[in-house]
């Protein structure tokens, strides 16, 4: 009880100092006085009484300061004392301070803004304790395996598991809306197909989310199959579409022409699993008949769920692992229908969400994060310079406090607080540069799914926030410690006597500083490199050829299965439109496609290809063109009659599909050049020869070569006619029109025909050619835009850095240069002299950074396809750019050690 009364003490000293000074006076002269009337009463003189009083009590202020020891949180006082010290100082030198904290900013903001991009990779979903969440997926050992689950290895783990507390499941599924049973008549074109998810009943219960309107699902609902159709809405449909109309809960829409009870309306926050992608509905799995799919679904062992749980408390990762892998051999002997190969394991939710893509888009992030933390760190050597500078004119005053008493540590504790101060201002600003330019990168984004631009928010929150904070502090430390412990050793003697003239203590100050400098100017060459690398891989992207002629072409996406067509129908659907389509005024040629180049939907991954007179063997493991995670898999694409024509894609060998490719016509495939180099060395030897997509699939006979596109690394596709491959029932209408004058009649038109045809089928994602390759050169410009805006910082940097370090040197030499001067030298030796310095400087660092940068880049430009890690010219140029900035930097200083005065410079102290 004690020892708490005297840290409340303390605690009321931090507050209340002038109170309890008084009263601290106030006690001390009543002992005094009590004292003196003491000595008064026997018989002392008053003068005799004061000075056998004060002898008695001892020395007044030796008193207060131990009691001030006693009482006060001694570390707690010398910060504030440090703090208020460092502020004066800092005030005291305004432009330095400016410079300093507007350097920071830079290097801090950069580096924030680009990690509020890596944040939005990791950002957890807006749901009760996301981080008890994780994503369950099965693998079973197949090339290609996507570690989904069938309906029953679900039902399996959520019945039979004893370390979730719930288990979901989720599909995405894409659905016509509509007000009433004929969709298309009156919907948009844009928004009468939609994104959403089938899910399990539990959904919601397991991720913690409650509706902002009505309610979720039922248990009941999502295990009976013929239960009346309900679906939960999302908030930004329920705002676009319905006008955020309250009465909508309890009302009736139409999904694929079959009536749907809204429910009701999900969180603000809350916009699905899909990671960057924004869902607009939520329907039970048991509804996936009244969807239009086939009603027996759920009992075999077909359908592709993603699994998501929520741990029990105490609970982790590793142990649900071990607990899952046990589950799995119960399940391989269930008897028929078992899968004795299939093993489950767990990763976070965040992981989960992203699934494949999670390490690339991490391996982008960090990228991208750490060319950032080069500039902060070409900052931080910028500042330190400053400082370095600052310290060397205040050795004198570093000295004094010195010879007064004060500890070398205390010295550095004070100097480390100014810097503080510098990097917390400095945060701060590059703070709101971070959330300013947030807004510009997100506008910018060119991140797509699924022919879908996703949903990204690199808003600041608390982890941003946490980020830039922690950013600031390790700044201050970087650039603080170094001039702290060169102030800190500076000699008492000959700093006393004025003895800084320019010799060897002028060239032992000079060193940190050059090493700073040439630090600044290896980290700008590895940026600029990069930045170059990303510019002209731009370039060569804008004038590459895409491999088809975008230029009067129009797409248009068209869905009969949505309305419960099936292939057969589809087909016949998809045929008359085309017919009719090519006979409107402005139309060329029209065809059909799964999907366009750069698109993915429609695209099937074949995991084993079989060459006539081979034995079967896993594409997986034998394609390796590009090296890329995406080349594992051929693309297979279904095209109709004319593709090539309507695209304005030559053919390298061969013959495109015709009217006579159907029905039992025998079966026939195109192969692009990239595949015919793989599988058979050239386009030559592959035309004519066999090849089967599965081992007891029939044998197609390639008829022609496709050429490669170069836009990105060529991929090997295959493609399939229309008339006789697979049924789909989702397929591109793409038109060549005559010209880009008629683009608006045509759609119309089309829109029209379709309608004529089946006022009911969606027509939607109406597209130029152009917006087919838009998205990757947007890609490739919003990297090379971060890195160039990245390298002209560091530019500003280094070149700002190799100024104050030449303007300092001649500071230094002015002795040196004003006796050279009186002794003959001429100006051009003078400039020369001080030109040299610099320019050793420089050449230092850039060969330095050079071979920095060469190891990075050919580490990571693997990933930017058409970006060389070695191309010799950026190298080149990068060079003589940065070699000139810093000729420039060195020459102005140099030119004014040139009109130096001798008579002054001999004066010179």
């Amino acid at each position: 009880m004690t020892r708490l009364r005297i840290y409340f003490h303390r605690l009321l000293g931090l507050f209340m100092r002038r109170k309890l000074e008084r009263e601290l006076e106030e006690e001390i002269r009543s002992h005094l006085e009590m004292q003196i009337e003491d000595d008064l009463r026997q018989g002392m003189s008053l003068e005799e009484a004061h000075r056998a009083a004060r002898l008695k009590f001892g020395g007044v202020e030796q008193v207060k300061e131990a009691y001030r020891d006693k009482s006060r949180f001694g570390w707690i006082e010398d910060l504030w004392q440090d703090l208020r010290y460092g502020v004066r100082m800092l005030l005291k030198k305004p432009g330095l301070t400016l410079v300093a904290v507007l350097t920071l900013s830079l290097g801090i903001g950069a580096n924030t803004a680009i990690f509020s991009v890596v944040n939005m990779i990791l950002r957890p979903l807006p749901v009760q304790r996301p981080e008890e969440l994780a994503a369950v997926f099965a693998y079973r050992g197949d090339p290609g395996d996507r570690g989904v689950h069938t309906y029953r290895n679900y039902i399996y783990l959520r019945d039979h598991n004893s370390v979730f507390s719930g288990l979901a499941a989720h599909k995405p599924a894409t659905v016509a809306i509509s007000a009433d049973e004929r969709p298309g008549e009156r919907a948009n074109e844009h928004t009468n197909v939609i994104s959403g998810e089938i899910v399990s009943g539990n959904f919601f219960d397991v991720l913690g989310v409650r509706p902002a309107l009505g309610r979720a699902f039922t248990p009941e609902e999502d295990r009976a199959p013929n239960a009346h159709p309900v679906v939960v809405l999302s908030y930004g449909l329920w705002q676009r579409r319905f006008s955020s109309d309250p009465e909508l809960v309890g009302r009736s829409v139409y999904l694929n022409g079959r009536p749907f009870t809204v429910i009701g309306i999900s969180p603000p926050s809350f916009k699905g699993r899909e990671f960057g992608l924004e869902m607009d509905f939520w329907a039970p799995i048991m509804m996936q008949a009244q969807l239009g799919s086939k009603a027996e679904w759920f009992k075999e062992n077909s359908i592709e769920l993603c699994v998501l749980g929520r741990l029990k408390p105490g609970v982790t990762r590793w142990q649900a692992d071990s607990h899952l892998y046990a589950l799995a051999q119960g399940l391989a002997q269930m008897g028929p229908g078992g899968d004795e190969r299939i093993m489950f394991y767990v990763v976070s939710e965040v992981e989960g969400r992203q699934q494949s893509v999670f390490a690339l888009n991490l391996l982008i992030g960090a990228l991208a994060l750490g060319l950032s933390g080069l500039v902060t760190l070409a900052a931080c050597a910028n500042v330190a310079n400053l400082l370095l500078a600052r310290a060397t004119a205040r050795s004198r005053e570093i000295v004094i406090r010195l010879a007064l008493g004060a500890g070398r540590s205390r010295i550095i504790r004070q100097l480390l607080t100014e810097s503080m101060l510098l990097a917390l201002l400095g945060g701060a600003l590059g703070l709101l540069l971070a959330i300013w330019s947030a807004e510009l990168l997100r506008a910018g984004s060119p991140f797509m799914n699924n022919e879908q631009m996703m949903v990204v928010d690199f808003s600041p929150d608390l982890r941003v926030l946490g980020w830039a904070a922690a950013v600031s502090l390790l700044t201050g430390i970087l650039f603080g410690l170094a001039p702290a412990r060169h102030a800190a050793r500076t000699d008492l003697i000959p700093t006393l006597k004025n003895e800084t003239c320019a010799g060897s203590v002028g060239s032992r100050r000079s060193s940190p500083r050059n090493l700073l400098v040439i630090a600044q100017l290896a980290i700008s060459v590895v940026v600029l490199v990069c930045a170059g690398l990303f510019v002209k891989g731009m370039y060569k992207a804008q004038t590459a050829n895409p491999g088809f002629q975008p230029e009067n072409l129009l797409s248009v996406r068209l869905d009969p299965g949505l309305v419960g067509y099936d292939g057969a129908r589809a087909k016949v659907f998809f045929t008359d439109l085309v017919q009719q389509v090519e006979t409107l005024p402005g139309v060329r040629t029209a065809s059909l496609a799964s999907n366009l180049p750069f698109g993915m939907s429609g695209v099937e991954g074949i995991n084993g290809i079989v060459k006539e007179g081979d034995a079967p063997s896993p594409l997986g493991k034998e394609l390796g063109v590009g090296g890329n995670m995406e080349n594992f898999f051929v693309e297979i694409k279904s095209v109709g009659p004319k593709y090539f024509e309507t695209m304005g894609a030559p053919l390298a060998l061969g013959r495109g599909f015709t009217e006579r490719d159907k029905g039992k016509a025998p079966e026939v495939v195109i192969i692009n050049q990239a595949a015919a180099r793989h599988f058979y060395g050239s386009g030559q030897q592959a035309l004519g020869k066999r090849l089967r997509l599965e081992p007891k699939s029939p044998w197609l006979e390639i008829v022609g070569i496709a050429q490669d596109g170069h836009l990105q690394e060529p991929r090997p596709y295959l493609l399939t006619p229309f008339l006789q491959g697979v049924d789909q029932t989702r397929m591109t209408l793409i038109v060549r029109a005559t010209s880009a004058n008629e683009f608006n009649s045509i759609a119309e038109s089309v829109r029209r025909e379709a309608r004529k045809l089946d006022a009911r089928v969606p027509v939607f994602q109406l597209k130029l050619g152009e917006d087919h390759v838009r998205p990757v050169l947007r890609a490739r410009r919003y990297f090379a835009a971060i890195a160039a805006t990245l390298a002209v910082i560091a530019v500003a940097l280094a070149g700002m850095g190799l100024y104050g370090v030449m303007a300092y040197a001649v500071s230094l030499r002015t002795k040196e240069i004003g006796i050279r001067m009186a002794l003959g030298a001429k100006k051009a030796d003078v400039l020369g002299m001080m030109l040299r310095q610099g320019m050793f400087l420089t050449l230092l660092g850039v060969a330095i950074g050079l071979g920095a940068a060469f190891a990075l880049t050919n580490v990571v430009m693997y990933l930017f396809a058409g970006v060389g890690a070695t191309d010799l010219l950026t190298y080149v140029v990068i060079s003589l750019l940065l070699t000139f900035v810093a000729l420039l930097a060195c020459w102005i200083p140099a030119r004014r050690a040139t009109k130096v005065d001798p008579l002054i410079a001999l004066r010179y102290e």
